[in-house]
């Protein structure tokens, strides 16, 4: 086995954060992450298909290997230089149960992380960049949290979607600070 592809659900914001973490570890194996909702995925892998109304994370090595769920979870740590030695060890009878849980705990609790820590999730992008105004109006960064967030409360200074509660999106309360 010398690569893995990695397909994962565009629209949980979770999801999406975890698939950039993974693109920028040092691998073992090529590790390609994939929208599973995308055209490429839909090409390459038409047969697999989510069961249902389930969503689950899917793993497919270069050998036509299909992980789903817990086993795909171990595969990518298995391909992670950090994290091999966890995943043998989580994959042992003794710990396997263990990590059942924790990842089915994970897993169905993406959506809810996502609100928590406010990663954006495509619905809530798309949302914004439809509200954000005109195209020539100043837009927030990839990493301002205020434009991550499905608020339409607008910044003081710029008129940008900011954290409900606050005058200032980030970019502006930092002016604000700088200049006080």
């Amino acid at each position: 086995m010398r690569a893995l592809c990695v397909l994962y659900d565009e629209t949980c914001g979770f999801c999406v954060s975890c698939a950039r973490w993974l693109e920028a570890q040092s691998t073992w194996v090529a590790l390609e992450c994939l929208a599973s909702g995308g055209e490429e995925a839909a090409r390459r892998f038409p047969e697999l298909r989510r069961s249902g109304s389930r969503e689950e994370l899917l793993v497919v090595d270069d050998e036509g290997g299909v992980y789903r769920d817990t086993q795909a979870w171990l595969m990518v740590l298995w391909a992670l230089e950090d994290y091999r030695e966890w995943a043998l060890r989580l994959s042992s009878p003794t710990l396997m149960p263990l990590a059942r849980n924790a990842f089915e705990l994970l897993s169905s609790n993406r959506r809810r992380l996502s609100g928590w820590l406010h990663l954006e999730d495509e619905a809530v992008r798309q949302y914004l960049g439809r509200e954000a105004g005109p195209p020539d109006a100043p837009k927030c960064g990839p990493d301002d949290a205020a434009c991550r967030l499905p608020s339409l409360e607008r910044c003081g200074g710029c008129g940008q979607p900011r954290v409900r509660g606050r005058e200032f999106c980030p970019s502006c309360l930092a002016e604000v600070v700088a200049r006080g």
